[in-house]
């Protein structure tokens, strides 16, 4: 067997996580004897990544990896089309597979809901009746009335999304939550909304809004504010950010900025539809900033995280990893 050869076997084999310690030190070594072989290796890490979004057995999805190998083995090179497939797949499953799935709650004729819903791993948008644009991310729902109308502009959302209201002054567009409703007549914002997250927010990117709470707080933003609030206690806080920030997930970019390290993973797990988890309390504690494109793999993600913090991470079955905390 080539060298060419043996290391591809290596590399298949690691990413389906049946390769022995003493290969897994050899695989290790050829990745850094060159930048050319790191790039090569996070590039293979991509294309496998992509390829299970749409595959439901892992075995298969080796085999076919196998087999694009092989047809590969001529050139030696992998065409550029392929270093996009991890990028069109999301992109694919926004439009397909998650694309918005919605059905219509008909328990109640005379309070019939429309509700329209992305899965983990895809994001989404939707136009209503007056014309509001509304941006769905990964794991979100949007519940809207039958009679929903130019004149009646009332929905409920859980999860995350991002809302560009026609301005109508005469007939104000309310967002409910489980948290707090945001009542406005024509701006632009961000709602998170996610029950299982610690916090829950909105942050203004133009116009005005009013926000009431669950226990009766009530807040004017001004465009540049975001308001939070802890959902255990409500607390709030009430501060000036970074708006292309904080609406980085719009244009397919995730920025944070000393984000509780149990939101950052239960949002790579929403975003990449994967399942990640730790046990050590020193990694319950941590917070995080950093930033990644859309077009990063979870591989990547992780890899980028074993990096920057005392992080490891091992697979452990099929899209699941688990986070161990090892100090820097």
């Amino acid at each position: 067997m080539n060298k060419t050869a043996d290391h591809e076997q290596l590399i298949a084999r690691y990413l389906n996580g049946n390769l022995s310690e003493k290969d897994n030190t050899r695989l290790l070594q050829w990745i850094h004897e060159s930048p050319e072989n790191k790039k090569q290796f996070l590039k293979l890490k991509d294309t496998w990544d992509a390829s299970l979004k749409t595959a439901s057995r892992e075995t298969e999805q080796l085999l076919k990896f196998y087999k694009r190998q092989a047809s590969q083995k001529q050139t030696r090179t992998i065409p550029s089309w392929v270093y996009g497939l991890s990028a069109a797949a999301i992109l694919l499953l926004g439009l397909l597979i998650g694309g918005i799935f919605h059905s219509d709650l008909t328990s109640d004729a005379k309070h019939q809901v429309e509700s329209f819903y992305v899965p983990q791993g895809s994001r989404s948008e939707l136009t209503l009746a007056d014309g509001t644009k509304v941006k769905l991310n990964a794991d979100s729902r949007l519940e809207v009335s039958s009679d929903y109308s130019t004149k009646k502009r009332l929905v409920r959302l859980t999860g995350e999304a991002y809302f560009e209201v026609q301005s109508d002054v005469k007939n104000p567009f309310t967002v409910q939550t489980d948290k707090f409703d945001v009542l406005v007549t024509g701006t632009k914002f961000n709602v998170s909304s996610h029950a299982e997250d610690r916090q829950v927010s909105l942050t203004l990117s133009e116009g005005s809004v009013l926000l009431s709470t669950i226990n009766q707080q009530v807040f004017g933003l001004k465009p540049g504010e975001k308001v939070s609030f802890d959902q255990k206690t409500m607390k709030p806080v009430l501060e000036k950010v970074n708006v292309d920030t904080e609406l980085a997930w719009v244009n397919g970019e995730f920025v944070f900025k000393e984000i509780p390290f149990s939101d950052l993973i239960k949002r790579l797990e929403r975003w990449y539809d994967v399942r990640l988890s730790y046990q050590s309390k020193d990694l319950e504690t941590m917070v995080y900033s950093g930033s990644f494109k859309n077009q990063e793999t979870i591989w990547q993600v992780l890899d980028a995280l074993k990096l920057t913090s005392p992080i490891d991470y091992e697979k452990k079955n099929f899209r699941e990893f688990e986070l161990i905390y090892k100090p820097m």
